[in-house]
């Protein structure tokens, strides 16, 4: 079996070590690696030529033509957003596609509850006192205990995040799109098109959900109408579940809280960005599952992966090219 592994050296935290590679190597006499650091694009086609298998983050996949790939039968993305991947080309195509969702949900659930830290004890504007060198006593701090979290899509991190917020001695209630069987650390489970009865409901909305078509732009201005003018939204989804713009006029006007964002609907963040200055804002560049464990747990899941593709059993994060997901 001969894989052709796409390796990056930027950013650091996505570095394939030379110990994952021979922990790849390990499983099995008939695998071949090749793994060429940040290689040229007629090298990538070289290798491609013979690959049976193909894997590497998004914006590398997102690069690949198929025709220079007629071996090609498996791609696994380091990632969980596919939107980058699933070109026209490759949902046309024969090839089966797999992710690594959930392998960051430990980080991702942790960076939610620092998230929630943040806005109930305004470390926010704790912080700006400090640069200023105020020492200012602040009013209006709440207790995350028996907070109500929403946890909009109960995916593998969105049941890690209902799982460490409910374990902080917050009430968890979640929506998921089939609001089938309900784990025991969530107290309220509903159906996406329960939403609207749901958002009242809860002082920090999570949204922990893929980019398609039907969460394009989930959370608009009716939405936050919607919410607590106390609540506080925090997204380490995909940026196009928020209508931004809508988000940035809902934050002016006091129609929400406050906003936690990893994610953007253009990354980088533009500079003349109003979000940037907003003191009820907190922005982070797409890092909340950047430990070092990722690639750990990303290489253990794609080891997982190339075993039961070998065995001719069905894969783990299977992918429906057709759905997004």
């Amino acid at each position: 079996m001969r894989i052709l592994l796409l390796r990056t050296e930027e950013p650091k935290v996505h570095i394939l070590e030379q110990r994952h590679m021979d922990q790849i190597r390990a499983l099995d006499k008939s695998i071949e690696l090749y793994a060429p650091l940040a290689a040229s694009t007629e090298e990538v086609q070289t290798h491609l030529a013979d690959a049976e298998a193909l894997a590497g983050f998004p914006r590398d996949l997102a690069e690949i033509s198929l025709a220079f790939a007629p071996r090609l039968k498996w791609i696994h993305s380091f990632s969980a957003g596919m939107e980058k991947v699933l070109t026209p080309e490759l949902k046309a195509s024969d090839v089966i596609v797999s992710n690594s969702s959930g392998v960051h949900a430990i980080p991702i659930a942790e960076y939610v509850l620092a998230c929630i830290f943040i806005f109930a004890k305004k470390f926010y504007q704790s912080f700006q006192n400090q640069q200023e060198k105020r020492w200012q006593a602040l009013d209006g701090m709440t207790e995350i205990r028996d907070a109500t979290v929403l946890v909009v899509g109960l995916g593998r991190i969105g049941t890690e995040i209902a799982k460490v917020t409910a374990g902080s001695g917050m009430y968890v209630i979640a929506i998921d799109r089939s609001a089938k069987g309900k784990p025991e650390f969530v107290q309220e489970l509903y159906s996406t098109e329960q939403m609207e009865q749901v958002l009242p409901k809860a002082d920090y909305v999570v949204l922990s959900l893929p980019a398609t078509v039907e969460t394009h732009h989930l959370f608009d201005m009716e939405k936050f109408r919607i919410m607590k003018k106390s609540a506080v939204l925090i997204n380490i989804g995909r940026g196009e579940l928020i209508h931004e713009q809508e988000l940035i006029e809902a934050l002016r006007q006091n129609v929400i809280a406050g906003a936690a964002l990893d994610v953007m609907e253009i990354e980088p963040l533009p500079h003349d960005s109003p979000l940037w200055k907003m003191e009820n804002v907190v922005i982070t560049p797409h890092h909340s599952s950047h430990t070092k464990k990722r690639m750990d747990r990303t290489v253990d899941l794609f080891c997982e992966n190339i075993q039961a593709y070998l065995r001719g059993e069905q894969l783990s994060n299977f992918v429906d090219k057709q759905k997004g997901y």
